[in-house]
């Protein structure tokens, strides 16, 4: 039976607990420490993901519409072409300009609807007429979609596996496990499988197609900031951090040496470098000390 319902009341799970399916990208990780090397794990929760990951994905869900809508402007660019005679060539519609865009706008359709059927389902809301949703506009399927999912979050992270169809590369394909069932299309490229996906997942797939959206409309993709004041092992501060699928932080590298810092690593390499200053600190406060008794004696 689906616990889509442990949300409303968490604490009586309190002994059931698990760790918060983003692992090594936790928002809230637990740091252990043992034998003087420093861990960094998933937080423990009674849900599918800890409440910071909550709050990551919900954020995520939020951007999406404004994102969709960024992308799909990149699709006709008819705009930008020179002045010149219309020329008329087909009567069927025209290839995209941007198929990248195409590709992704489907890709984030597909993704969010799949996920609004289960949820209407589990959560017991009027189930869309299948004939009529068929034919959807864009908007109008992003809109309810985004809506239903937006509104009943806490239901689709609790949702328990279920075989979903999506699309991957053959390459991907090939990696599943035996038996997985679907079908190649090698002509394409690609290939339409079913894969047990749960609530955990579809918070995964909200994180990577926000991300791709901010990836593709490379003005929004954020900057590597420079990491000023902590030297790398060759000695130049010239460390930039690295960001993960997701836009979090995820380590730093040099961009003189090339050498890459895990978040762990890097941590450990900024507590050094705190050591350092504190000890030549130290150092010189010892030395203008003895100045000042050198002073005083020869003033007496």
């Amino acid at each position: 039976m689906s616990r889509y319902w442990i949300h409303s009341a968490p604490s009586d799970y309190r002994d059931d607990l698990r760790e918060c399916a983003r692992a090594d990208r936790c928002a809230n990780p637990r740091i252990e420490t043992a034998d003087g090397k420093t861990t960094r794990l998933p937080a423990l929760t009674p849900r599918a993901f800890c409440d910071s990951c909550r709050l990551t994905i919900a954020k995520a869900l939020s951007d999406l519409p404004e994102l969709f809508i960024r992308v799909h402007s990149c699709l006709d660019k008819s705009g930008q072409t020179s002045a010149g005679p219309v020329v008329s060539v087909s009567k069927s519609a025209p290839v995209p300009v941007s198929l990248p865009a195409d590709e992704l706008l489907r890709l984030v359709l597909a993704v969010l609807v799949s996920w609004e059927e289960r949820v209407r389902a589990v959560a017991n809301l009027v189930e869309l007429d299948t004939d009529t949703s068929r034919y959807r506009r864009d908007g109008v399927a992003l809109t309810q979609a985004w809506t239903t999912l937006a509104t009943h979050l806490d239901v689709l992270l609790a949702l328990p596996e279920e075989p979903m169809m999506r699309a991957v590369s053959l390459r991907e394909a090939a990696a599943l496990p035996p038996g997985t069932k679907g079908l190649v299309h090698r002509t394409a490229g690609y290939a339409d499988v079913f894969m047990n996906l749960s609530g955990a997942d579809a918070g995964i797939e909200i994180l990577n197609l926000t991300w791709r959206c901010r990836s593709f409309l490379t003005d929004t993709r954020p900057k590597p900031r420079h990491m000023s004041g902590v030297p790398c092992d060759c000695g130049f501060c010239d460390l930039y951090e690295a960001l993960d699928d997701d836009g979090q932080f995820a380590g730093a590298t040099c961009k003189r040496c090339g050498n890459e810092y895990t978040g762990d690593a890097y941590r450990d390499l900024t507590k050094a470098q705190e050591a350092v200053v504190k000890k030549a600190g130290a150092r010189r406060r010892t030395v203008l000390a003895g100045a000042g008794d050198d002073t005083r004696s020869r003033r007496a």
